[in-house]
């Protein structure tokens, strides 16, 4: 298992200005162009905004950065559920001022599944072999990214895969666990009691968290705020 640290906050601004600043100081010391994957969802999202401001703000010059979403749902960067769309709207100033680009997950092709095979290789194309940081959030049933209990969390040596929401059968593209791991450090953000139980029995489960814990070769930064 991995080496797991925790941080631990009184409430989610204070979680979003550690996280964030973390964040900053790894942007400014970089010396190759940087690359992030990021979740989605409204936990992350103060953490964003917080970025943002301190980036749009800092006079320090930096390497070009892409960022990435660890998952995102097949519907249009408009829609609310769009995790792409989230980082646009979090993130609007730093890209104003161009300190980012965006990778989609995305094409137009009708389907994840259809689409799986150019997404890689535009993944393969676009991206460092290994990010700077993995930011990842975990659903209570242990999930990560797009990576449900019981589902695959690689297809055919590919970076990405499509995937299903068991309940809403809700269609989506994610990362693959692989890609996930090659990173140089990984944040997980979670907040309540509940995510911290499920994460602390995480090696006695067989969950897609579990996989995460057992085989990343960084250690894991675990932000945690009730």
């Amino acid at each position: 298992m991995s080496t797991i640290r925790y941080h631990d906050f009184d409430d989610i601004n204070t979680l979003s200005a550690s996280l964030s600043q973390q964040w900053l100081d790894a942007i400014h010391s970089a010396t190759t162009p940087l690359s992030f994957a990021l979740a989605g969802g409204t936990t992350p999202a103060p953490v964003y905004r917080r970025l943002d401001a301190l980036l749009s703000a800092s006079t320090t010059p930096h390497q070009p950065i892409t960022l990435v979403a660890t998952d995102e749902r097949w519907v249009d960067d408009d829609d609310a559920q769009s995790n792409e769309g989230l980082f646009r709207r979090c993130l609007p100033l730093s890209a104003a001022k161009q300190h980012w680009q965006l990778l989609s997950l995305k094409n137009a092709a009708p389907t994840p599944a259809a689409a799986a095979a150019a997404i890689d290789a535009r993944l393969r194309e676009q991206l460092p072999q290994t990010f700077n940081a993995v930011l990842l959030g975990m659903g209570t049933d242990g999930h990560i990214a797009s990576l449900f209990p019981g589902a695959p969390v690689q297809q055919d040596q590919r970076t990405c895969l499509a995937a299903l929401h068991p309940q809403t059968q809700q269609s989506r593209m994610s990362l693959s666990l692989p890609r996930l791991l090659h990173t140089e450090r990984i944040w997980l953000l979670i907040s309540g009691a509940e995510k911290r139980r499920v994460l602390e029995d995480a090696e006695q489960q067989q969950l897609p968290i579990s996989a995460l814990l057992r085989d990343a070769g960084c250690p894991i930064d675990v932000f945690w705020c009730p």
